[in-house]
């Protein structure tokens, strides 16, 4: 039964790995939005508030606001 259905298993999941960055490259999805004071990512970026939040969390951790990322 695996043989059968492998080929259509792996043309489903290439499909939609296709698509997910196409869904990004037209812009249908929808930018996050903060619990608190309805901020976005880029209000975020740019509230040292969050950014001393952030860092308070993880401790030994920096974190860089360009790339989103956290470094440990």
């Amino acid at each position: 039964m695996l043989r059968k259905s492998g080929p259509k298993i792996l043309v489903l999941l290439l499909a939609a790995t296709a698509l997910n960055p196409a869904i990004v490259l037209v812009g249908l999805s929808f930018s996050s939005k903060a619990a608190v004071a309805n901020m976005d990512y880029s209000a975020l970026v740019k509230d040292a508030d969050f950014k001393k939040a952030v860092q308070s969390i993880a401790e030994a951790c920096s974190v860089n606001m360009n790339l989103a990322q956290i470094c440990c």
